[in-house]
């Protein structure tokens, strides 16, 4: 009976030193593919990054504003496409302006900021001497278009009474300035609204109050038509 007892306990302790051994020969066997595993986590990690990053660098919009093309200028058969910073390179002027619109109301009040008209022609046209402007605008790919006379481009155009909407009679003729105004109270123009650029009609001296349909929107190219 003793003896029986002392085979047990052998046995079982034979059977726990195999158990032991055992869990150590997997434990060491499975260690390796474990790290291995999260070496190729990490690497696969890793590549994800490196896409997430390259994605990045392609979607990153490029700085063009010093080479986008905000008006072209046309007379015959040739053309002048002007940046913006060309265009604040010119002779610019600043002016109060506004307009009175049918309903009737005076909106728009502000000091607007552009180069005359009179100066794109001078570079365009300079020996052209009677002539009317075709003035286009983009408006979400809505392509329209407008024209003015000689008169209306040397300014002479209808003056309202900027603290009287309803006064339906124009106070004067002339006194204002044809440009194509960028900036309004020295900002930049929304281009929700007023597109990169728009015609105003502005006054270095005076409150002069024009009418709003000589105010076009979303200006990108003018055609100079000899008369």
């Amino acid at each position: 009976m003793a003896e029986e007892k002392i085979s047990n306990k052998l046995i079982t302790a034979v059977l726990g030193l195999i158990i032991i051994i055992a869990a150590v020969v997997i434990l060491y066997v499975n260690l390796p593919e474990e790290n291995d595993d999260k070496d190729s986590d990490d690497g696969a990690d890793e590549e994800q990054d490196d896409e997430e990053q390259d994605d990045t660098e392609e979607e990153e919009p490029e700085d063009q504003t010093e080479d986008e093309v905000y008006l072209t200028v046309v007379y015959e058969n040739k053309e002048i496409n002007y940046t913006l910073e060309e265009l604040e390179s010119l002779e610019t002027i600043t002016g109060f302006g506004g307009y009175r619109t049918s309903k009737p109301a005076i909106r728009g009040q502000g000091n607007y900021t552009g180069v005359p008209i009179t100066t794109l022609i001078d570079l365009s046209a300079s020996d052209i001497s009677n002539y009317s402007l075709r003035v286009y605008s983009d408006e979400e790919g809505e392509i329209d278009n407008i024209t003015y006379t000689y008169e209306m481009a040397q300014g002479e155009v209808d003056i309202y009474n900027s603290s009287n909407a309803s006064d339906e009679t124009p106070i004067q003729k002339g006194g204002v300035t044809m440009i194509v105004c960028y900036k309004n109270e020295g900002e930049y123009l929304d281009e929700d609204d007023d597109g990169k650029l728009k015609i105003a009609f502005i006054s270095e001296d005076e409150e002069l109050i024009t009418y709003s349909m000589l105010w076009w929107k979303f200006v990108y190219k003018i055609e100079i038509i000899e008369e």
